[in-house]
């Protein structure tokens, strides 16, 4: 679990956070009953407030390490523009467990603006690759920390929370407090020792700054720039993230029966499909080829790190056989396919995302429509965006063998343009794949007798 992570790491850093600090700790003493109730509040408050800017501090051996960023916590999601180890910027954008980073847009970010392409996943924490990264990890999921939907308990903070000091802080007044970072245990699990850190807080107790130990001897930080005024319309998260916000709601009674329909619609058809999956640390297979649920095949050119290759799969299993170029043949190749049958006993060990995601776009067909009331009490509307100017709902709905999850939290999302299909989303474990579909008429493809008996 990413909290679990976070408080790991701070604490191989530093265990207490003022153990680097300078000054002031001897003129700490226990907090009184209004501050241990400003300290409660402080995550309730963080939860419901609109994005604010943000700027990181981050001593190095030469100095410090600054970048601009806006964080929001509802979503809840940062976007930086953060140094490089080459000496130039990377934009970042993080969720809790996951940062996705692309090349250096300046003008993007100083618009706030997400651009759309170019980025790549990482696991937090266990993919970064230099001790920047590591550091950045930390303040992130940090920032994650200090966001909850309810208060946390005074009594609690009263005997583990000191006042530190006064000071100012972008010209307002701010009482500096050392506490543990406040994370929510699993009912039944013991609350175990946190690392702390110091939490300087104005008058109407909204936090102005945030400082943590992460291994230097002075403490990180994160500047709170709550008079900065900035358009937070463009602060999604990108696709490898799961795109904009959701806020799941009930389907109605036409929303139902427009779902129920959306597999048998399909049945007889054909479609042009465009893969992208994250599928480990900065590593994304992209891929495209063809869906033909008449005889329940997906054939496509797929490119990751390790190359080409094509894919063939149908039901009971699928082939993969290296690809000569950059296109699609359109007849498979007779030779060179290692083939796998769902049932064999290593099937799992071949079976990643890729194929989790191709199997799920074959399961989008079938012959009859599922039951609308089924639909209308297990399926919700997630959100709904507009492209080019056309409304596309984004639901969630159960398939058969999907195992049970709350509202948001299933691992596949459906976009609906009306009554088509348009797009299959598919949560992993480096992020959020996606297969995107058009409408498109394909011939049969003709696959060779001894494959097509090994995969069905």
């Amino acid at each position: 679990m990413w909290v679990m992570a976070i408080i790991v790491a701070i604490a191989v850093a530093g265990w207490f956070a003022v153990s680097c600090s300078p000054g002031g700790a001897n003129a700490e003493r226990p907090v009184n009953e209004e501050e241990a109730a400003l300290l409660a509040g402080l995550r309730e408050r963080n939860h419901g407030s609109e994005p604010v800017a943000v700027r990181i501090s981050v001593p190095t051996g030469g100095g410090t390490v600054t970048a601009d960023g806006f964080v929001d916590w509802q979503q809840p999601m940062l976007y930086a523009r953060v140094p490089d180890a080459e000496g130039g910027h990377r934009l970042i954008q993080a969720i809790p467990g996951l940062i996705a980073t692309r090349a250096d847009d300046e003008a993007a970010f100083s618009e706030l603006r997400v651009p759309e392409d170019g980025w790549t996943t990482r696991q937090m924490l266990a993919g970064a690759v230099t001790p920047l990264e590591t550091t950045v990890d930390i303040l992130a999921s940090s920032l994650f920390t200090l966001s909850s939907a309810e208060a946390d308990d005074p009594a609690e903070l009263a005997k583990q929370a000191t006042w530190r000091e006064e000071g100012v802080i972008d010209g307002e007044p701010v009482d500096s407090f050392r506490a543990p970072i406040m994370v929510e245990t699993a009912p039944g699990t013991a609350q175990g020792a946190s690392p702390e850190a110091l939490y300087s807080l104005d008058a109407d107790g909204n936090l102005r700054r945030f400082q943590v130990n992460t291994g230097e001897e002075r403490l990180s930080a994160v500047d709170f720039l709550r008079d900065v005024e900035f358009d937070a319309s463009g602060l999604t998260a990108n696709d490898l993230l799961g795109g904009p916000a959701i806020a799941p709601t009930a389907v109605d009674e036409d929303l139902a029966a427009t779902i129920a329909e959306v597999r048998k619609g399909n049945w007889e058809d054909t479609a042009e499909v465009e893969l992208t999956v994250p599928t480990g640390d900065g590593q994304v297979t992209t891929g495209r080829g063809s869906i033909d649920w008449r005889t329940m095949t997906a054939y496509l050119h797929l490119t990751d790190a390790n190359g080409q290759r094509l894919l063939l799969a149908r039901p009971g299993g699928y082939a993969t056989a290296a690809a000569e170029g950059d296109e699609l043949p359109e007849t498979p190749p007779t030779e060179g396919w290692e083939a796998h049958a769902l049932t064999d006993e290593d099937a799992a060990e071949h079976f990643g995302p890729v194929e989790s995601l191709v199997f799920r776009v074959l399961e989008m067909a079938a012959e009859e429509a599922e039951d609308a009331d089924v639909i209308a009490e297990k399926a919700f509307l997630l959100r709904v965006d507009d492209v080019d100017g056309t409304e596309v709902k984004v639901v969630e709905f159960p398939v058969a063998g999907d195992a049970e999850a709350a509202a948001g939290r299933s691992a596949f999302r459906y976009h609906l343009e009306s009554e088509q299909l348009r797009e299959v989303e598919m949560v992993s474990f480096y992020g959020v794949a996606s297969a995107e579909l058009s409408d498109e008429d394909f011939p049969m493809v003709e696959i060779p007798w001894e494959l097509a008996e090994k995969i069905g």
